[in-house]
């Protein structure tokens, strides 16, 4: 069946004149439900045409429209310039350290300018980009600071005015994404005018956090793709292909500075999907043509955000080349080349007598220890533990009790023999001697861990106890695994030759379990045990140990950075892993929920704002509360919009309203592409268990205020008249100036008694005068 001229009228912008899409393309349902209908004259594609149109086909039609949409490079610059004044008025005021400024100011930026290795639960790219701010200040990267006053060296309103700029640029942009949208040129300015007067997005685009550079790229994301979206129409041409390219570089942006950024790219996603699928059932197009579809989509908007998120890795290990010990993590090769190492010189060979360090190669678990602290079960015993800090608790002298290849069975090793001298290597048997407590590795299968029960206990045994010290089940066999090419030799060498140790008489393998023990017992380091499974050749990493220190008097240390190999992958795969398990490890403090922490459910409402500073009557305070009118509103309709759009559908079967199908189309795509960005930057958090703040719903609040405006104009033009949409405009825009205008003293700071704002407290949870969960 072809689409009627009328039903495919008015659709595009880019439309070339007298132009229009090839019938190879043409669906075989109306058009209006697919995804490349046809693109019609451009005399009929302006903005001024689709609104006069739409509006006399509205139900309370009382005329033509004829409302005046010109001037969109006016009102662009206009809005631009508000946009700067709200984000640069008064912007160093407050001369000391605000909210997180320590946190992205001390440890990233000024340690990408010492070049000095660190670990975040961010990717870099935006704390580059603060770290780029600080180097244009002329910052030599030497101040660092828990908090109070900034001296008079660090240019702090120069970096907060470069991170503003991403604040600014989301009045551009949501002005350009709602005229992609097709909406009127006054109706998109008030999208603008929203995003530009939101309090709570302002206050934080004007202090040195990620959050600014983040919102940014989410509305550049969402930009290119309303973009790329009216280029539906024109497949492989070159305005497609450029909004293509140009959306996968947002997506590549913004996920590599936070990964918040992923939901953008699962919102380019699921409309790829959808546009993929409708496609799909064209049974018009050549396969040919459908296959190139997906080729093109796969390299711009997957393999390109990937490789613009590894680059900014790349660049990040180019930066930070000298040691920290948060680099503890990260696999041997690729310590021992950052400058400073302590571990970079070491002797080469690990013979009787040496003090070592062993590290699990478990994410988490730390160094093998033991202290004085009993186990409160099982055996009682001494405790062995894993601990993720240098401490003498560490320290073991390794005793080598016999040779590889001179025992048959346990009976033929004595626990009384002499040590013997040597270096050692693959199947020797040592013993393990904890210095600081003169104790011995231990494990018996009598007893299970006090975590893991289905592993065996270690334990350490007093050199006191004689018998026990100098049983079969305080040697341990040795079993190099994968060593370095440079390293196999089959001797065991610092670094680069990962170990198992096979207990001699239970022929358990000393395991990090990945467990955590109880905080007032083994205060919360990690579980080691004994893994008794027989199948070693399915061992994990959790049952591998490094000598991550080798200290002998006796032996020259060499550079053991020429024997470790090294690879970006690797290096980028182990980062990456650390970033998520520190992520899930910020659980929140219900000791301070509410006073900073909230959780999802209220932020739509802006239940529990948070203050960002301290709240003394002389000191400047700053409140991170939005513009109630715009969040109030936007909950509002994003919660509604499934009961709407379940509404107008059954009216649409129904045909008791009077759209055309391009007309109910267009606004059906608009809408979910707001309302899903929406969704998919809100709802994901209540499945997290991390700790969260009321500004991870900004970028939520972006694509929330959007919507606002969208449905504000639909429904609008819908069931008003014409001469009521100004009034609707008019009104829409006093109201949320007045709201900025009434919370911008929490906003720009506030240095006088709280109590001098009257009327500031419109909810009884918000912490203005007084926060009922202060501690």
């Amino acid at each position: 069946m072809s689409a009627s001229p009328e039903s495919t009228s008015i659709f595009y912008d880019h439309a070339q004149p007298g132009s229009r899409f090839d019938d190879m393309h043409l669906p075989q349902r109306p058009a209006g439900f697919s995804a490349y209908p046809l693109a019609e004259k451009e005399g009929d594609n302006s903005a001024t045409a689709y609104a006069s149109a739409r509006h006399s086909n509205s139900r309370n039609h009382r005329g033509r429209a004829h409302w005046n949409w010109s001037g969109d490079r006016i009102l662009l610059i206009s809005l631009t310039l508000l946009a700067i004044f709200t984000k640069l008025y008064r912007i160093g005021r407050r001369d000391s350290v605000s909210w997180d400024e320590s946190h992205f100011y001390k440890n990233f930026s000024q340690k990408y300018l010492r070049h000095l290795f660190h670990h975040d639960v961010h990717p870099p790219l935006a704390k580059m980009l603060i770290a780029l701010s600080n180097y244009f200040a002329d910052s030599n990267g030497t101040y660092t600071f828990e908090g109070g006053d900034y001296p008079a060296y660090v240019n702090y309103t120069f970096m907060r005015v470069f991170n503003a700029a991403f604040g600014i640029a989301l009045t551009p942009m949501a002005f350009l994404t709602c005229r992609q949208l097709r909406m009127p040129s006054h109706f998109a300015a008030l999208a603008a005018l929203f995003v530009t007067l939101d309090n709570a997005i302002c206050v934080m685009s004007r202090f040195i956090l990620l959050d600014a550079p983040l919102l940014c790229f989410t509305a550049l994301s969402l930009t290119m793709l309303s973009y790329f979206y009216r280029q539906r129409a024109n497949p492989f041409s070159p305005e497609w292909f450029k909004y293509l390219i140009l959306t996968g570089v947002a997506l590549g942006l913004v996920s590599s500075s936070k990964w918040v950024g992923f939901f953008a790219i699962a919102l380019v996603g699921l409309y790829t999907i959808h546009e993929l699928y409708e496609m799909f059932c064209n049974v018009r197009m050549p396969v040919r043509d459908y296959a190139m579809h997906w080729i093109f989509r796969i390299m711009a908007l997957l393999i390109a955000p990937l490789v613009i998120y590894m680059s900014c890795f790349v660049v990040h290990f180019l930066m930070l080349s000298r040691y920290d010990n948060s680099a503890n993590f990260m696999p041997m090769g690729f310590q021992v080349r950052l400058r400073g190492n302590p571990l970079s010189r070491q002797p080469y060979d690990v013979q009787t007598g040496a003090q070592v360090r062993l590290y699990s190669q478990s994410s988490g678990a730390g160094y093998l220890h033991s202290h004085a602290h009993k186990y409160p079960s099982g055996s009682q015993r001494q405790q062995i533990t894993g601990y993720g800090f240098a401490d003498q608790n560490n320290f073991w002298n390794i005793e080598r009790k016999r040779v590889a290849g001179t025992f048959k069975n346990v009976d033929d090793v004595s626990p009384h023999d002499a040590p013997i001298d040597g270096p050692i290597g693959n199947g020797d048997v040592i013993a393990l001697h904890h210095n600081s407590t003169d104790s011995y590795l231990y494990a018996e299968t009598g007893f299970n861990a006090p975590i893991s029960s289905q592993f065996s206990e270690v334990s350490a045994v007093s050199s006191s106890e004689g018998t026990k010290a100098k049983s079969s089940d305080s040697l341990w066999v040795v079993d190099i695994v994968s060593p370095e090419k440079r390293m196999n030799d089959g001797r065991i060498h610092p670094l680069g030759t990962p170990i198992r140790l096979r207990n001699l008489a239970s022929n358990c393998i000393l395991v990090a379990t990945g467990e955590r023990l109880d905080k007032d017992w083994g205060w919360g380091q990690a579980e080691v045990a004994c893994d008794g499974d027989d199948d070693v050749s399915l061992k994990s990493s959790k049952h591998l140990w490094t000598i991550e220190r080798n200290s002998n008097k006796n032996l020259t240390a060499v550079d053991l950075g020429k024997y470790m190999s090294t690879s970006f992958l690797k290096n980028f795969a182990v980062l990456n892993r650390q970033m998520w398990l520190t992520n899930n490890a910020l659980i929140p403090d219900h000791d301070k929920h509410n006073v900073l922490e909230s959780d999802p459910w209220s932020w739509p409402f802006m239940v529990y704002p948070m203050r960002m500073v301290g709240w003394d009557d002389s000191s400047i305070k700053y409140l991170e509360i939005g513009n109630p009118f715009l969040w109030w509103g936007s909950a509002t309709v994003c919660l509604l919009f499934p009961l709407q759009l379940f509404y107008w559908l059954v009216c649409w079967q129904r045909k008791c309203m009077n759209w055309r199908a391009t007309e109910f189309r267009e606004y059906i795509d608009g809408a979910m592409i707001l309302w899903g960005g929406w969704a998919l930057h809100y709802l994901p958090f209540f499945a997290m268990g991390r700790v969260t703040y009321i500004h991870h719903y900004l970028p939520a609040l972006y694509f929330g205020i959007l919507f606002l405006a969208y449905q504000i104009y639909n429904v609008s033009s819908w069931y008003l008249s014409e001469r009521s949409l100004s009034r609707v405009l008019f009104t829409c825009a006093v109201t949320v100036l007045f709201g900025f205008w009434w919370f911008s003293p929490l906003t720009y700071g506030w240095n006088k008694p709280i109590t001098d704002l009257k009327g500031m407290q419109w909810a009884s949870s918000w912490p203005v005068y007084k926060d009922q969960f202060e501690l």
